[in-house]
């Protein structure tokens, strides 16, 4: 059965979230989501989609694209999925083709993808085409019905005690200041986020369409710590379109590392979870990044099988 390959349409995203929802059952896309991705890609960022069909049936989809928070405007990153039942049978091979044509017009230096250790067909795939491994992260979980606190007995206390207050950002949300304030402190705090590309400006207007204007945003489970009128440190927790929780930037400026000041967050957003009746949270860490893997590991997270982002050099960058 010929595979035919054209470009994406806008009534594909049911047919995209199904490939990966059956590629990756543990995690959970919906066809909203999907499209509020498209929707939040920074300006200027390039972006192609194309859809591989066999017999008028949506069996896979390719895109190539980039990213504002790395941004290099002749580096990509390429991510493909085909369909458990359709794999071997020549789509995964025509979608690349099909990308790399489509890319030949941007004239680009490097791709990136990724995928996860457990993914033997995807990990010889990507070697096959001259892909080489960059950087490993892990994906950990807590179940937060199991989690104790007592162990974390005077933790937040010990930072309030340094003067330093927890607040939500809804608790903060009539202060004027506080969007832009919120966007000084995130851009602080991603710089120190280990990342296979260098780190870039994200706008201010796009983190606010990001954060403030994303409907997955939870302003009473995103916590700041503040040191008077300064953001001193940071962490998240946002709705996912499964039943889990997932975190987001969490850290805090370098002046105040070392303090307790992270776990003292951490533990607040706990707190929200264990409220709300959230059954999971999860967290992504750098493999080498140990001041987060230890404060997760002694909160009780456990580690997934660990996800390598993958590099492939097309001309040496001048």
């Amino acid at each position: 059965m010929p595979v035919t390959i054209r470009t994406f349409a806008e009534n594909d995203y049911p047919a995209i979230a199904t490939i990966f929802n059956a590629l990756w059952p543990d995690e959970a896309k919906t066809a909203a989501g999907l499209r509020l991705s498209d929707q939040n890609r920074g300006p200027g960022c390039k972006h192609g989609r194309f859809i591989a069909e066999m017999d008028r049936q949506v069996v896979g989809v390719a895109e190539y694209t980039q990213f504002e928070g790395m941004y290099h405007p002749r580096k990509f990153g390429v991510y493909l999925g085909v369909l458990p039942e359709f794999q071997g049978k020549g789509v995964g091979k025509a979608l690349w083709g099909w990308v790399m044509n489509s890319l030949e017009a941007h004239n680009p230096l490097s791709i990136r993808s990724v995928t996860r250790e457990d993914k033997a067909r995807s990990i010889r795939f990507l070697l096959e085409r001259g892909f080489q491994e960059k950087m490993r992260y892990w994906e950990s979980r807590l179940d937060v019905n199991t989690f104790d606190p007592a162990p974390f007995a005077g933790a937040v206390q010990k930072v309030l005690g340094q003067g330093i207050r927890i607040c939500s950002i809804k608790e903060l949300a009539s202060d004027p200041e506080m969007p832009r304030k919120a966007y000084d402190l995130f851009c602080a705090v991603r710089l120190d986020v280990p990342r296979p590309e260098p780190a870039t400006q994200v706008s201010y207007q796009q983190f606010s369409k990001r954060y403030f204007e994303n409907p997955y945003f939870l302003p009473e489970a995103n916590f700041v710590a503040l040191d008077g009128d300064q953001y001193a440190g940071q962490t998240s927790l946002w709705k996912t379109d499964g039943a889990y929780l997932n975190t987001g930037l969490t850290g805090t400026r370098a002046e105040y590392r070392r303090r307790g000041i992270a776990l003292a967050l951490k533990l607040r957003a706990l707190e929200y979870a264990k409220r709300m009746g959230a059954p999971e949270i999860r967290t992504g860490n750098e493999s080498n990044n140990r001041p987060m893997l230890a404060i997760n590991e002694m909160l009780g997270f456990v580690k997934q099988p660990v996800w390598i982002d993958f590099t492939k050099v097309i001309k040496e960058e001048s």
